[in-house]
């Protein structure tokens, strides 16, 4: 995957362009006509399913790019407080 991880610029540009492809994808299917019919999307058939998948692909990315930098340590975070130096 990508590394967002270091760079702030980088993943700043990433977030934006997936928000940006994401409502332009939104209006497109707006444009199409795809929410203007009187049934709903997850009641047609494979809806549930459809909405599953992206769901869990949107949590896991999202997950990825905000968790990551939160939790990540560099290699050695456990041997810079190392005291025992003295024992």
């Amino acid at each position: 995957m990508i590394d967002l991880v270091g760079d702030r610029a980088k993943r700043f540009k990433v977030i934006f362009l997936a928000a940006v492809i994401a409502v332009v994808v939104f209006a497109a299917t707006f444009a199409l006509g795809g929410y203007s019919e009187s049934k709903h999307l997850l009641q047609k058939p494979g809806g549930m399913i459809a909405f599953a998948f992206v769901g869990c692909w949107i949590l896991i990315i999202l997950a990825k790019l905000i968790m990551t930098p939160l939790l990540q340590r560099d290699e050695d975070y456990y041997e810079k407080g190392c005291d025992d130096s003295d024992v």
